[in-house]
């Protein structure tokens, strides 16, 4: 079954894409297999990420890019993710509409998903979707963040290049330098720089760069665009082009490859550790034991430690004997 799967995703079979995207999505037992089959036929796309604050022209930026690598004979998958409702559960799917030119075109894909709380800007299953589409034969794969501002530094461990997107109106020099963003970029657009203090920003990233990147491998380029027009465009193409032939170079490609897979498989170690805790069984005896930890006013993290260590010893529960034998009997 799954490699008559591997067989038709390697078609470019656009509804066995999807279905299998959902399938991963929500968390399907049988999807395991298949992902841990198509890992090995995933390599070979380059996978850039396109972060920066909300309102930053994130979307319109990665159309830009779109279009500069169709024209090039490449094709694309882009994995947008959007913020997800606190209500419904649902994702404000905004991204798809802005990209919508590119629907007919059998050289792109595009799928928007939700973050559904998950803190860096990506989601959780945003590289096991990039698995699936790599497995088509594109060849760059383009992660557009939820758009958070600081707290999207996740990207930088899972992709080959990151592009920081942010706007004449960025804020104060403190609020620049303090930004989570400004860390982990490889290159830093100004979009919008047709607005006033486009030059004063730019200026800016370049003096913080000059300084803090003198032990590195290299110093960002900053690049003032205007997507909406098209402007500055070709000039990140070329420049995402010229740091992976350096990166490939210098064995930085491999290293960083090398960063994405430790990630992965420290996510995935938290993910089952946190499957193998919460049980039915342990979260109705969570339940009953929460009064008696909050009446011995122990703070969460004790509380956390203690049930941690629930599981390999044999604890005194507050709860009384029954709950005690409860827990140690519960898978």
């Amino acid at each position: 079954m799954t490699e008559e799967i591997l067989t038709k995703l390697k078609k470019n079979e656009i509804r066995t894409v999807s279905r299998l995207m959902s399938l991963i999505e929500n968390g399907q037992s049988d999807s395991e297999e298949i992902m841990n089959m198509l890992y090995a036929h995933a390599h070979q796309a380059i996978r850039i990420g396109v972060t920066g604050p909300p309102g930053a022209g994130k979307s319109t930026l990665s159309d830009g890019l779109i279009k500069e690598f169709r024209s090039e004979g490449k094709t694309v998958g882009v994995i947008t993710v959007d913020p997800t409702s606190p209500f419904s559960g649902g994702a404000f799917l905004g991204d798809r509409i802005r990209m919508n030119k590119h629907s007919l075109d059998e050289g792109v894909f595009i799928r928007s998903m939700g973050s559904r709380g998950y803190m860096g800007g990506l989601a959780r299953t945003s590289h096991y979707l990039a698995d699936i589409i790599a497995c088509t034969g594109k060849d760059y794969i383009l992660f557009e963040t939820v758009g958070v501002g600081q707290a999207e530094v996740e990207i930088v461990k899972n992709v080959d290049i990151t592009i920081v997107i942010l706007v004449p109106e960025s804020g104060d020099e403190i609020q620049v330098m303090k930004a989570g963003p400004v860390e982990i970029g490889d290159i830093f657009i100004v979009n919008k720089s047709d607005r006033e203090g486009a030059n004063r920003i730019t200026q800016l990233i370049n003096d913080y760069l000059e300084k803090t990147s003198l032990d590195k491998e290299f110093i960002p380029e900053v690049i003032q665009t205007v997507a909406t027009e098209g402007r500055g465009i070709k000039e990140l193409f070329h420049q995402c082009n010229k740091l992976l032939q350096q990166f490939k170079n210098s064995g930085t490609f491999k290293l960083r490859r090398l960063e994405q897979y430790k990630t992965r498989v420290r996510n995935a170690v938290r993910e089952e550790l946190e499957k193998y805790f919460w049980t039915k069984e342990k979260e109705a005896l969570f339940q009953k034991e929460l009064m008696y930890l909050k009446q011995d006013n122990l703070s969460p993290i004790k509380a956390a430690r203690q049930l941690i260590k629930n599981i390999a010893t044999s604890p005194r529960h507050v709860g009384g004997d029954e709950l005690k034998e409860n827990w140690n009997n519960a898978p």
